[in-house]
């Protein structure tokens, strides 16, 4: 079975930081040099002597070592201390290398599907409040932000939740906010995919019966808000965003959290239809400030 280029690559990583780690350790930096100093018996050292008098040309009885016997032999059945050592190390470091990489992967793998499975559930549910409110969310929740509270109450009546967090007045609620009541991040504990950090939150929110955290608002209640400052060709009602993670580390757009656009009819996954695309906005390892994590939602969803 071949191996793509990843897994070559991948693999040619760990033997180059496995040589670096032994030669750190041990000083063996050559096969030679590891067979004088991990206690390799003298039959192996005759046979690697002679085989490279006999490549030079050279008559192998010149070599200096003593001559390979049955005493010799016999040594060899069992690993010496030093030898013991050595694949302990080796399995040490691979261990070291190997398990952050496999978990690391596996890791990003479910957070892409708990992130797919919850967006399918969010737009069921959009959908029957759609269908509640006559075929359109379009004037379903007046007072552009003051909706926000009763936005999340028609997603709380869809969904098994096991917390509902009021938001502040501003919200239209008659809380303190997502996450002052438990239900989101606080200041500084999550932050954009760049890296910078992202301030205490005061919209409405709800905790599902899995832990997955989501917070709610309205930005325009007739749905009209053009979405062309960030790059959309569409108008847009609000926003939903979830962290499929709860309040599991890392905490961060496009890792666990992932923004959803609430339009007149639907839901879209932010990073479709040029808003906030995800080729500036979602980019692994960068830290300009345009890479906010939100346009990762489209590109894992689509994926």
């Amino acid at each position: 079975m071949f191996m793509d280029i990843k897994t070559v690559l991948a693999f040619e990583t760990i033997k180059l930081k496995i040589k670096k780690e032994m030669e750190k350790k041990f000083g063996l930096k050559s096969e030679m040099n590891i067979i004088q100093k991990t206690g390799f018996t003298l039959a192996e050292a005759d046979c690697e002597q002679r085989l490279k008098l006999a490549g030079s040309g050279r008559d192998p009885k010149q070599a200096s070592v003593t001559p390979f016997n049955a005493s010799n032999q016999e040594k060899r059945k069992a690993f010496t201390l030093a030898e013991t050592l050595i694949v302990i190390a080796i399995i040490g470091i691979i261990a070291s290398i190997v398990t952050p990489m496999l978990f690391g992967t596996t890791s990003d793998a479910e957070l892409k599907a708990a992130w797919k499975k919850q967006y399918s559930d969010l737009s069921q549910a959009t959908m029957m409040i759609v269908a509640d409110n006559g075929g359109t969310l379009a004037g379903a929740f007046p007072g552009d932000a003051l909706g926000s509270e009763d936005l999340k109450n028609a997603f709380a009546a869809k969904l098994n939740i096991i917390k509902d967090c009021s938001g502040t007045s501003e919200f239209g609620g008659t809380g303190s906010g997502g996450s002052a009541e438990g239900c989101w991040h606080t200041s500084s504990n999550w932050q954009y995919l760049s890296g910078t950090t992202i301030g205490t939150q005061h919209d409405p929110g709800l905790i599902l019966n899995n832990g997955i955290l989501i917070r709610f608002g309205i930005q325009n209640s007739t749905c009209n808000l053009d979405t062309s400052y960030a790059g959309g060709d569409y108008t847009k009602c609000g926003y939903i965003q979830i962290d499929v993670n709860g309040f599991k580390k890392p905490n961060k757009l496009g890792k666990d959290i992932f923004d959803i656009t609430i339009v007149s009819n639907a839901l879209i996954p932010t990073g479709a239809r040029g808003f906030y695309d995800p080729l500036e906005t979602c980019i692994e390892g960068s830290t300009e400030s345009t890479n906010r994590g939100n346009g990762c939602s489209a590109k894992y969803l689509y994926e």
